[in-house]
């Protein structure tokens, strides 16, 4: 069952109701975790108002204000964000140019207009155009004021598109070195790296609240990644850990652009040491330097919880990464990896645990210790507080994501046999309570550990009514519905014909069981080929069906004379798939594991469509897959090519699995 989305913060963008001018008045803002104890246990420090308006006092923040901006400065930046809006410029140096002419005519005024609600949004468009000089002068005149801008709830959006920015400069920088160097009587102008180390020093002494702060948390967390080298990709930010959803909404819905990640780049990104010794250092002051009680209440913050995530999963493997991980691990579940040998019973820890893996917040850190816990720690957490308990927890509206999570990361195929024996009897009730990804998750688990597929799937049969020795031929259709055989029998011609009450977790566990081996997944796979062609066909123009109808064309355990079956059943519908969203995707499955004479048939389907094939989108990328050109013109070497095709396939079939020809020699060429 798909996770509905927990985001941390409830981040405003929206023009508060006043009279007042657009800028934000003084406002305190509380970001104290919990009533017990404050979220860091630094001494009280008083910071003058003229150093911009922030009072720190045990971890209770002021809203940062700067002085009201002129009427004629607004009006000018309105005029700036038309033209941004709707640019003319005839080339880059022209963009340029009037770039360089907003800074310039702006001087002096960054700091009110950061803080500005309608000035802080063009500040932002202007931030995304300007080129890296640009971002270094400005991120200078930012310099001091970090720990108040952070906390403001327009100048955080500001900072937080500044520092997404500049990690590209830097990159440019480790990479290339820096270009261009500004000396003038007000002082030399930093390398970006140094820039970004001022604001992390600025900070230092204030992240443990700052993480807290429904404002600061997501500057914070596109720091870190920052700081770690992980590339921000804001387009794929699922779970809400780079924007929250209003800033999300705000942007779709004033056409503004997510800071993405380019496919062809890698994950990570080429950062100096010093940003890896700093991320190490806040590190340190979070997970060591403060106390435990501390720890554990910003592990059911909202705000915070997802910044404790980041830490446990950013942590690199090295001596330094484990200790860190290990020590914060440590004192978010109360001592347990001091305890790791301890056979002693520890109520205080007991109850917390019972307490975050039902906490809406709490869940989804226990989700990331499974991930990146030792196996040791993963191992004492599984046999101290959950074996025995899974059917609880698994029919829990939280706890059975975090049973998805330790099934998914199970270390050994013994700790897998034991967890199927104990649930397996409960699939029945899992089902009928919706909690259909624990299920799924152990399909997968035993996928990738290579054990326990047979149980899974006799499992499964029984939960949907289907006891052995029964006719399961529509075993595949209860499946993708999640529907036990009562309800299939009893259900009308045309609910059985509505391809939209496939379910999604349903179609993920066919996924995963035609990867099983041949003699588990025998049963789901009998159940389709007994299938109406006719039927089966219509599966191929639907989301949920068509992966399902991929997955089992493409499975390597699935054998060859099966495949020829589904291909053949496939005749004269070949032009129709290629011109459809999800149909394409059939058509390139079954052409990479056709032999020769079914790509013959294929192509000359195709051949007889092209006309109405090449003015089509899918069309045309269909056509150039097949390489219908050769195919009518040389058809000798085009039977030649797809010959050869065919051979290293096989040849390499070891290697490669389900992974498509092309990708895998790709691999091999790049190993």
């Amino acid at each position: 069952m798909a996770r509905e989305q927990r985001t941390g913060r409830v981040k405003k963008r929206g023009k508060r109701k006043s009279d007042k001018k657009e800028d934000d008045k003084a406002t305190a803002i509380s970001i104290t975790p919990g009533e017990e104890t404050s979220a860091v246990s630094h001494q009280e420090q008083q910071v003058p108002a003229e150093s911009g308006g922030m009072i720190y006092n045990d971890q209770h923040f002021q809203a940062a204000h700067f002085g009201e901006l002129e009427e004629e400065m607004i009006k000018y930046f309105k005029n700036v964000e038309e033209t941004l809006d709707d640019p003319h410029f005839e080339s880059a140096e022209d963009q340029k140019l009037f770039i360089d002419n907003v800074y310039s005519e702006v001087e002096g005024n960054e700091l009110r207009l950061s803080t500005n609600y309608s000035c802080s949004l063009i500040l932002e468009k202007l931030l995304k155009l300007s080129d890296a000089f640009q971002l270094r002068v400005f991120m200078d005149k930012l310099s001091g004021k970090s720990v108040e801008l952070f906390a403001h709830r327009f100048a955080s959006h500001v900072c937080q598109t500044l520092i997404t920015l500049a990690a590209d400069v830097v990159e440019r920088e480790v990479i290339e070195g820096i270009n261009d160097t500004m000396d003038t009587s007000e002082g030399e102008l930093l390398s970006m790296e140094k820039l970004i180390l001022g604001i992390c020093d600025d900070i230092k002494p204030f992240i443990g609240g700052l993480i807290s702060q429904q404002f600061a948390s997501h500057v914070i967390r596109i720091l870190l990644y920052v700081l770690s080298g992980k590339r921000v990709d804001e387009t794929g930010d699922i779970k809400g850990k780079l924007r929250s959803k209003k800033s999300v909404q705000y942007k779709k819905e004033n056409n503004d652009t997510f800071t993405k990640s380019t496919a062809r780049l890698t994950d990570k990104r080429q950062v100096p040491d010093s940003f890896k010794a700093m991320f190490r250092t806040l590190s340190t002051e979070l997970a060591i330097n403060s106390k435990e009680n501390e720890v554990r209440t910003l592990s059911v913050h909202r705000v915070a919880n997802p910044v404790l995530q980041l830490l446990l999963e950013m942590q690199e493997n090295d001596k330094e990464g484990i200790t860190a991980r290990n020590v914060l691990i440590d004192r978010i579940l109360w001592g347990i990896v001091t305890d790791i040998d301890s056979t002693e019973k520890n109520s205080d820890r007991d109850s917390w645990f019972e307490t975050l893996i039902r906490d809406s917040v709490g869940s989804h850190l226990l989700e990331v210790i499974f991930q990146v816990a030792p196996d040791a720690v993963y191992k004492k957490i599984y046999k101290t507080y959950l074996k025995g308990k899974l059917e609880k927890f698994s029919l829990h509206p939280i706890a059975n994501f975090v049973i998805q999570h330790l099934v998914s990361n199970v270390r050994k195929p013994k700790q897998l046999k034991e967890m199927i024996s104990e649930l397996a009897g409960a699939f029945d009730k899992i089902l009928k309570n919706g909690k259909f990804g624990v299920i799924r998750s152990l399909v997968d688990a035993s996928v990738k550990m290579e054990s326990g597929q047979k149980e899974i799937v006799n499992a499964i049969l029984v939960a949907l009514h289907f006891p052995e020795g029964s006719d399961r031929k529509e075993f595949i259709n209860c499946c993708m519905r999640m529907w036990t055989l009562e309800q299939w029998n009893s259900a009308s011609d045309d609910e059985k014909a509505d391809l939209y009450k496939f379910h999604l977790q349903g179609s993920l566990m066919v996924q995963g069981i035609v990867k099983m081996s041949e003699k588990a997944n025998a049963p789901l796979v009998n159940s389709f080929l007994s299938q109406n062609p006719e039927v089966i066909a219509r599966w191929c123009y639907s989301p949920g069906g068509s992966r399902a109808f991929e997955a089992i064309i493409a499975s390597p355990t699935v054998n060859a004379k099966m495949k020829k079956k589904i291909i053949r059943d496939l005749t004269g519908k070949f032009a129709s798939l290629a011109k459809d969203r999800f149909g394409s995707h059939i058509l390139e499955k079954c052409w990479l594991v056709a032999d020769i004479d079914a790509k013959e048939k294929i192509a000359t389907e195709l051949v007889r469509n092209e006309h109405q094939l090449s003015s089509h989108s899918l069309g045309k990328s269909a056509l150039w897959t097949c390489k219908i050109d050769q195919f009518k013109r040389r058809h000798d070497e085009w039977v030649e090519r797809e010959k050869g095709a065919e051979r290293k396939r096989e040849m390499f079939m070891d290697i490669i699995g389900d992974i498509p020809l092309d990708k895998a020699l790709k691999k091999r060429k790049v190993a």
